[in-house]
């Protein structure tokens, strides 16, 4: 049975968006993440029910059984995979630091939308 994979939903026009995915794709040795372009008609996006205003203000990532999770907390679940990148997942598991990393993510999220 093919194991299914994490859909992760990034805005394609953004560029900082697009060379970070890049980075991860490359380094996906286990084939694990499904990167979804919120750009594109995909039947998982579709599928989501959330609308595209509502993506494009933070990361969204959909689990195997089928529960979103986003922001920071996403990025911990992607970080998790990756062996160089794991340390952060651990260190975003004490609530006292996601406290701190939300509001300095919705922060590079509105710097990010100003250099696109």
């Amino acid at each position: 049975m093919k194991k299914k994979k994490i859909n992760v939903f990034f805005d394609g026009s953004c560029k900082v968006c697009t060379k970070e995915v890049s980075f991860y794709n490359k380094h996906d040795k286990k084939n694990k993440f499904n990167w979804i372009d919120l750009n594109s008609k995909n039947k998982d996006l579709q599928k989501l029910g959330i609308n595209k205003k509502e993506l494009l203000k933070s990361l969204h990532i959909q689990l195997h059984d089928g529960r979103v999770i986003k922001g920071v907390n996403a990025f911990r679940i992607i970080w998790r995979e990756y062996p160089f990148l794991k340390f952060l997942s651990y260190i975003l598991d004490f609530k006292i630091m996601r406290i701190f990393a939300r509001p300095i993510y919705k922060l590079l999220v509105k710097i990010k939308s100003l250099i696109d």
